[in-house]
């Protein structure tokens, strides 16, 4: 017992615990305390600067009001002094605010109405500090400032307590004016603090003793027990001897590179005794060099060895290495499996994987294998499979579920329901869906694999029945009527290719001519050893042979394209059409894995079921963009994207290609303006906001943007003006003759309030962030998603680094921002929306932009307030969630409740338009589903829940 009370015992367990509370000690009473208190008087002081700033601006207001002569000095004097006498703030809205002069004397004091005109210089409080000569002298050196001193709590003239005031000169008129908090709950929350840390301390030190304690008594038993140990490990090692000698596997311990010991199974396999085993080096029974690997193996690792008997033959071995420590020594493990008799086996196994292998590639089979339990994972697949179900890359095919591919969960279900009869199903026909949500009939054969015993996973293979069953139903391009394909180019290239026609590549002009007679076809390849050396099509030979006469005997070479340009069978048709496109060339010839020719692809048969939206938008404007042109092109775009609606996994990328295609407009338009009336005199950026902004454009969206344009000295103001208002004039003016309607309210670049130098632009965000006033709310609003689209990039860059820098600790800003959230409430119906007066109908009317918008507000101020510069609402509601401000509930909920209005709202537009109505955003509720009506009221009521989100996160610090 006395051993373990020893110095060491002490040195190692109570000291330390002692030392970590004395540290903890002064950490808590030095640091954590002082930087708390700190910290509380600092938002004190914010809170005090930022009220003061508001209640300042209104004397700059009035002040403004007499400069311009709308106001005498006394009007505006006395307007200013009763608007601020009205102001309260605080506990109970007792706090107020109150002004001097320069004297001091009282100007305003809305509570001791007695002081006002009163000379203010002998006023003290009881400590006798003269608080009102000390502002002005804080007045007259710095011009604001904070001041210290003692005043009774309130209406309790027996309860002196601190309080903090915060005062500003206004210079025009040689007032201060100043409000003040009490801080004594600062003081409250420090000893609040303390006590709690001195309970939490005593907790720790009790604490601690009952480990020491518990320590003590541990100690007392693990002495006991080592010795029982002993006894057992003495038993434990003649046991692990016995076993060691038993092993199925050979043996060998080494210590400094020796053999210490070998068992009887080595023994035996390499035909020596004991003692002649102790008196070998490593080498003389391993062959090639492994020793090297051996001397540092590192880690626990396996080689495959081949080992040297006795009588001078060897034998296939596994290896294992392991290395150990045995009596105070480093050693090594090795332990050796006999593996020569697997060897032939292994061999036709790898054979019988690569002959699979090149009959799944010619035959263009698709082979996975999947388990048998609840989860029924693909576990392995082949490049094939993948590119089957049109997924570009193999690996993405790993996270799909393998009842998404059979169609659903009742469709895996019957299947594997088959399987426990026979173990097999034999080419059975069944549909799988593609990447892109299409089906593709395949003749499916499974088969039942066994694991020890137990039916624990299946093997699959699929191969193309034939086309898909949705096919036929493909619409060619019509003048006048554009109907995109979407997931064709997930079908196998063999759905859009037929048989090749071939000849001897020494066939003569004349058995050309014969042969796409004959089989009317378009092209012939030509072959030399099976493989393609040249191909003529009927423009060939109208270019190279009717046109120059040529004697029809000459060898077909002469006039065929050499060499060809041929593609895989296992190629997509996005790769056929970018490969065609760029060589421009009509026919294709399609290759086996083999090099031979199996299939011709027509573009004009592959051109009339893909269509590449991209490449018909840029083709289209290349070739015109006049105002009429680009206004025909903005009429197709409903038809044009109309069916991605229901088939894109979030609205974003449809909305991200409405946008995108209005960009698209805008800048041939810009292109245009600037080459009829002259370059730039100096350089712009001409950008979007609101929903243009964000990406989130709808089908009656309307105009939002604006222009900056460079400061410069050398130039006339007024010149550059005239420049930017007579382009932007024309870019908004033919912007609304293309379909993107005018701005009602004025927000376009036309405006020469909204075009403007840099200097203006960053005048205008500094104005709207310092003084985030209901009548600033609305700018705030639109221009805060702002986004580049035209000019010169680091232009805009300049202006949003400038926004994001003056946003910085603006807690003035956020609290407005966030109460404008708060109180937008459309209101009015069950939904909490309005109810539609301009549709002369009595039936409910949900304006679901309102909804939208609020969604949009909550996340914005979120991305604002984290210096997130993404545009789009889902861009940045991912960007807070990976910030950890968001949780993963309402991140989803907020992706929810986006992606169902804004699809719900492109929807009855895009009927709207259908039916040759204007489209609008107004939604009568009575023509939604039942289910629609029920996720409607339920986002309603959960946009509701945002006002305590936004008052805990950016209302309740500031109101202090």
């Amino acid at each position: 017992m006395k051993s373990l009370f020893r110095a060491g015992f002490f040195r190692r367990i109570v000291v330390p615990a002692l030392l970590a509370i004395i540290m903890f000690v002064v950490t808590v009473f030095a640091f954590v305390i002082p930087a708390f208190k700190k910290s509380a008087m600092q938002q004190k002081q914010s809170m005090l600067l930022e009220l003061t700033n508001t209640a300042w601006s209104i004397l700059q207001k009035y002040h403004k009001d007499q400069t311009a002569g709308i106001l005498t000095i006394d009007e505006a004097q006395q307007k200013a002094i009763a608007e601020i006498e009205a102001l309260r703030y605080g506990v109970e809205k007792k706090d107020y605010f109150w002004i001097t002069d320069m004297e001091p004397a009282m100007i305003m004091h809305p509570y001791v109405h007695d002081l006002t005109g009163q000379s203010l210089s002998e006023f003290a409080d009881p400590d006798g500090k003269k608080l009102f000569i000390e502002a002005r002298e804080l007045a007259k050196t710095k011009g604001e400032g904070f001041i210290s001193y003692k005043w009774q709590f309130m209406d309790d003239s027996t309860n002196i307590v601190p309080k903090l005031s915060f005062i500003k000169v206004f210079e025009p008129w040689q007032w201060i004016i100043g409000t003040g908090v009490y801080i004594d709950d600062v003081e409250k929350e420090i000893s609040s603090l303390t006590n709690k840390m001195i309970f939490i301390l005593l907790g720790i030190f009790a604490l601690i003793s009952l480990i020491i304690f518990f320590i003590t008594y541990q100690s007392l038993g693990i002495e006991s027990r080592r010795r029982e140990a002993e006894a057992q490990l003495h038993e434990s090692r003649e046991k692990y001897r016995s076993l060691v000698e038993s092993s199925t596997e050979g043996i060998i311990l080494l210590l400094n590179g020796k053999i210490s010991y070998s068992n009887t199974f080595i023994q035996s396999w390499l035909q020596y005794s004991s003692d002649e085993m102790a008196e070998l080096d490593l080498p003389a029974i391993l062959e090639g060099g492994i020793t090297e690997a051996i001397e540092q193996p590192g880690e626990e690792h396996r080689l495959d060895v081949k080992l040297l008997k006795k009588d001078g033959s060897h034998t296939e071995a596994v290896m294992t290495i392991l290395p150990v420590h045995f009596a105070e020594k480093e050693g090594l493990l090795l332990t050796f499996r006999d593996i020569s008799e697997h060897l032939t086996v292994r061999t036709d196994l790898e054979i019988n994987r690569e002959m699979i292998q090149q009959i799944a590639e010619v035959k263009s089979l698709g082979i996975f294998r999947f388990t048998l339990d609840s989860k029924n994972r693909i576990m392995k697949y082949n490049d094939q499979l993948a590119r089957m179900l049109g997924y570009d890359k193999p690996e993405e095919l790993k996270s799909v579920s393998l009842s998404r591919i059979l169609g659903g969960s009742a469709a895996l279900k019957q299947i594997l329901s088959r399987l426990p009869e026979t173990g097999t199903i034999n080419t059975s026909k069944v549909k799988l869906l593609t990447k892109n949500n299409h089906f593709i009939d395949v003749r499916l054969s499974l088969f039942m694999g066994l694991d020890n015993g137990q039916q624990r996973y299946c093997n699959g293979i699929a191969e193309i029945a034939g086309e898909s069953a949705g096919i036929s139903e493909f619409e060619d391009v019509r003048e006048g009527h554009i109907l995109p394909v979407f997931g064709v180019n997930s079908l196998p290239l063999s759905t859009f290719y037929h048989h090749p026609v071939t000849c001897p590549i020494d066939a003569s002009i004349s058995d050309v001519i014969k042969l796409m007679a004959d089989n009317d076809a378009d092209c012939v390849i030509l072959l030399m050893n099976f493989k393609c050396s040249g191909i003529i099509t009927r423009g060939d030979l109208l270019k190279r042979f009717y046109l120059h006469h040529t004697d029809t005997s000459m060898h077909a070479l002469s006039i065929a394209t050499s060499p060809v340009i041929t593609i895989s069978s296992g190629s997509s048709t996005t790769d056929v059409y970018a490969l065609m496109h760029r060589n421009n060339i009509t026919q294709l010839p399609v290759l086996n894995p083999s090099g031979d020719p199996v299939g011709i692809v027509s573009l004009a048969r592959l051109a009339g079921n893909y269509i590449d939206i991209a490449e018909f938008a840029a083709q289209l404007l290349k070739t015109g963009n006049s105002v009429t042109e680009l206004s025909r092109f903005r009429k197709s775009i409903p038809g044009l994207i109309g069916p991605m609606l229901g088939q894109t996994d979030s609205v974003v990328t449809f909305s991200g290609i409405l946008s995108g295609f209005n960009d698209t407009i805008t800048n041939q338009i810009i292109a245009n303006a600037i080459k009829e009336i002259g370059k730039p005199p100096v350089a712009f950026s001409f950008f979007s906001f609101g929903s243009a902004g964000r990406r989130e454009l709808a089908f009656n969206s309307d105009q939002d943007n604006a222009i900056i344009y460079e400061d410069n000295s050398e130039i006339p103001d007024a010149e550059l003006q005239q420049y930017f208002l007579t382009l932007s004039d024309r870019i908004c003016r033919q912007l609304d003759q293309t379909g993107l309607i005018s701005c009602k309210g004025g927000y376009m670049a036309s405006n020469p309030a909204w075009c403007k130098p840099l200097s203006a632009w960053k005048k205008y965000f500094a104005g709207w962030i310092d003084n985030a006033e209901p009548e600033n709310i609305l700018n705030i609003s639109v221009f805060f998603d702002f986004r580049h689209v035209n000019g010169d990039q680091q232009l805009f860059n300049e202006l949003e680094q400038f926004v994001f820098d003056t946003l910085k600790g603006k807690t003035a800003f956020f609290y407005f921002l966030a109460r404008n959230i708060a109180g937008f409430r459309p209101g009015g119906s069950k939904f909490g929306t309005m109810l539609s007066e301009a549709s002369g109908k009595k039936s409910e009317m949900v304006d679901i932009k309102n909804s939208i918008a609020i969604v949009v507000m909550f996340v914005r101020i979120y991305a604002l307030h984290n210096n997130i510069r993404l545009k789009g609402t889902v861009e940045r509601a991912r960007a807070i969630y990976k910030l950890n401000v968001f949780s993963r509930a309402t991140y989803d909920e907020v992706l929810f409740q986006y992606n169902f209005l804004m699809t719900l709202r492109l929807k009855i537009q895009l009927q709207q338009l259908a039916s040759g109505s204007e489209p609008d955003n107004l939604v009568e509720v009575k023509k939604l589903t039942e289910m629609e009506q029920f996720i409607l009221k339920k986002i309603h009521a959960g946009i509701n829940e945002f006002d305590e989100r936004l008052g805990a996160t950016f209302m309740s610090a500031y109101k202090g």
